[in-house]
């Protein structure tokens, strides 16, 4: 195997030598595209003869078959897997196991390609990641350049989860703040529903005029009940934070799922999101004609509700449904709504750090609506469950975990020969065609019939 890799590895660096070495100037254009042909086309080969001494091993090994149950049932089988590289196209043999009763094909389990498999497992990550930014055809395309379908790359969402975190050293703060919002789609068939979303963040910074969320990451899961989201959340923030000591500001809208949170959250105070509260202050005050008035009643409202005074919210309801009582519901409702949480706008005037965050609304749009419901879509609730956390994770993707493949020894064994790991028995005694070295005969200068006759090969 060794001088077949030698053989491929010395001809792409003779057709790189021509293209570097010759009497014109190489432009960078040329370079980076006849090069980058050249090197996937010696990957490919590279495979191809790694596949083929699989194969020949295993076919080879005839006490091994007989001893793993392997009966070979047809020879030379075609076989094509789309990888980052190009087409990789190989042959392999057909055997029955009779331990398992079943057909299969053993390189194929060497390599790692399932049955029915016609991309690799790195184009379907990288299939997937695209599709967090771009739509499934646009993903077809910018990866594989068109050579797979959209619903190749549905099936490689739904297969890819984000890559677990490494462990990291656990670090303390003073605050921390989440933010929690819901994305609105809509599923196959018309129905409306919801993708949850939670942002933890350690406050707000700020470089020239750009504000930013100090070490933000995201949580987002689709069709799960708000325990099983609060403990991941949790669970999560504990993997980075030691909380002892650290108060949680939790901004949100009040919504059930969201007040959940304060539960399992610890030392956890509760603040209403600022875009909520104001537009719940606005719908109250809508109806007002006079631009003026609907001004001074909005900060009088805003003034008031700093104070903490309930009782106002109320007797400012009630003139306003004198004033406009065809909205008197709205504003019944928007009161009601900003008694109920005055507390959590009270928050913003007693404690500092109660201000510095509450971005979920900026949060909801970024990380999910630009992908799920900027334009009109529809989402199934099995896509919706794979991508909402790739959406969320923006990062490294992996395969869902499967039960782990076991290879039979025999097959192991086949594995290590062909990449060298484990040499071949040589029952004649020979030489090692892949090793290299000197010849003992012409070192030690003896001449013996062994030297005479590869010296005459040599004069």
């Amino acid at each position: 195997m060794r001088h077949i890799i030698q053989e491929i590895m010395d001809n792409c660096q003779t057709q790189i030598m021509e293209i570097l070495c010759g009497v014109e100037p190489v432009t960078l254009s040329r370079l980076e595209t006849e090069a980058l042909v050249i090197l996937q086309k010696t990957v490919l080969s590279l495979m191809g003869a790694y596949a083929e001494e699989l194969t020949a091993n295993i076919r080879l090994d005839k006490k091994g078959r007989r001893q793993a149950s392997l009966v070979l049932e047809r020879k030379g089988d075609k076989r094509s897997v789309l990888t980052k590289v190009g087409m990789f196209e190989y042959s392999r043999d057909y055997y029955y196991d009779r331990s398992q009763r079943r057909y299969h094909y053993p390189v194929d389990e060497i390599l790692g390609v399932a049955s029915g498999q016609r991309i690799s497992t790195e184009v379907g990550l990288s299939l997937a990641s695209a599709a967090a930014e771009m739509s499934y055809e646009k993903s077809c395309r910018y990866v594989t350049e068109g050579e797979v379908s959209r619903q190749t790359v549905l099936i490689k969402v739904r297969d890819s989860q984000p890559k677990a975190i490494k462990p990291m050293d656990k670090r303390r703060v003073a605050a921390l703040h989440v933010d929690a919002d819901e994305d609105h789609v809509t599923l196959v068939g018309g129905k409306k529903s919801i993708v949850p979303l939670i942002s933890v963040y350690e406050g707000i910074g700020q470089t020239g005029k750009r504000r930013y969320c100090k070490n933000v990451f995201h949580i987002s899961e689709y069709g799960l009940d708000a325990d099983v989201i609060w403990e991941k959340a949790l669970s999560e923030i504990e993997e980075r934070y030691e909380l002892e000591g650290t108060t949680i500001y939790l901004h949100g809208d009040g919504g059930s799922w969201i007040k959940r949170g304060q539960e399992w959250l610890p030392n956890c105070r509760f603040v209403l999101d600022k875009y909520h509260k104001n537009k719940t202050i606005k719908a109250m005050c809508a109806g007002l004609i006079s631009k003026r008035l609907r001004r001074d009643t909005e900060s009088a409202i805003r003034e008031r509700l700093r104070q903490g005074d309930e009782e106002f919210i109320g007797h400012i309801a009630n003139s306003l449904c004198l004033e406009t009582p065809w909205r008197k519901n709205i504003i019944l409702e928007s009161a009601q709504y900003l008694q109920n949480y005055i507390g959590g706008i009270r928050i913003c005037e007693v404690d500092a750090e109660a201000n510095n965050g509450g971005c979920s609304e900026p949060h909801v749009s970024h990380v999910l609506s630009s992908r799920l419901s900027d334009r009109p879509r529809v989402w199934s609730k099995a896509t919706l469950a794979s991508l909402a956390p790739i959406l969320a994770a923006r990062g490294e993707l992996e395969v869902r975990a499967k039960p782990p493949s076991q290879l039979a020894p025999m097959l192991v064994e086949a594995a290590a020969k062909a990449s060298g790991a484990l040499k071949p028995k040589n029952p004649l005694g020979l030489v090692d065609p892949d090793s290299s070295g000197t010849l003992t005969a012409i070192a030690l200068g003896k001449r013996n019939p062994t030297f005479k006759a590869v010296y005459s090969f040599m004069i």
